[in-house]
């Protein structure tokens, strides 16, 4: 009757892990969102395969409580009849839910579990603070939490991650995005010298990065806003000479830049 108890709560368990996949139902997650949702199932999983391995040992403790009534009621002879039914001991039910067999024991003091039982394990596990799951560290997700920040406002944070990325995973196909957002990370903490350094890199790289337009662009902005009036004439001019067939918006925006500096 315990083991079909114990099936019955670990059947329980399954639903309501099961019940957990919507969460991932959602449209068009963020990678940011699908780190934070992976680890919250990890932790859910993690509770419930605990409290499944405590209440098994419940269930066993139970069972051998109601052997041993059965033997003091039948005068301690093993495996002699009964003469009288032996006291019951009931679990109860919530409505249309799984048995409660944590209710079956209250008013006693539980043993402990024997030591290296997966019992004593779980009550272990559940008496330590538990400790939030790291989240797997690869470049994209390094990328995407970098983006995170600085679309917060966060820019020196931003460049932090982003400084370390570039260190981290130098042959990723994410670098050329990661350089460009430190500019920017630097540009919008006015530390413009950094941020032309950064756009230099793609500007110059060779063979030519398809970014290479956008580098130009944006490092004749960090000339302007050093007070490099010619230099940053000079890198308007190269625009327009290396990339004649950028798009129409970002031509249209260097153009309006010449003007500002008075090219």
């Amino acid at each position: 009757m315990f083991a079909r108890f114990a099936a019955s709560f670990m059947l329980a368990a399954l639903v309501m892990i099961g019940a957990i996949g919507p969460l991932c139902a959602q449209e068009d997650p963020t990678d940011s969102e699908y780190v934070v949702r992976i680890t919250k199932l990890e932790s859910t999983i993690r509770q419930l395969s605990g409290q499944v391995e405590e209440l098994q040992f419940n269930t066993k403790r139970l069972e051998d409580q109601v052997k041993q009534l059965q033997q003091a009621a039948g005068g301690g002879q093993p495996g002699q009849a009964t003469p009288q039914t032996a006291p019951k001991v009931t679990a109860t039910t919530t409505d249309n839910g799984p048995l409660d067999l944590m209710s079956a024991g209250k008013g006693t003091t539980p043993p402990a579990a024997p030591s290296g039982t997966l019992a004593a394990q779980a009550a272990a596990a559940k008496a330590a603070p538990s400790e939030p799951l790291a989240a797997p560290k690869d470049a994209k997700s390094d990328l995407v939490a970098a983006k995170v920040q600085f679309r917060g406002g966060d820019f020196a944070g931003a460049a932090n991650a982003l400084r370390q990325f570039l260190q981290t995973w130098p042959k990723d196909g994410g670098v050329t995005e990661a350089t460009i957002l430190l500019g920017d990370a630097e540009y919008r903490q006015k530390r413009y010298p950094e941020a032309a350094q950064q756009y230099l890199k793609i500007a110059q790289a060779n063979p030519v990065n398809p970014s290479a337009p956008t580098a130009f662009a944006k490092l004749g902005d960090a000339l302007v806003s050093m007070g490099q009036k010619p230099q940053a004439c000079a890198t308007f001019i190269e625009f327009g000479k290396r990339f004649p067939e950028a798009e129409a918006s970002l031509k249209a925006r260097v153009e309006r830049a010449k003007k500002g500096a008075g090219c």
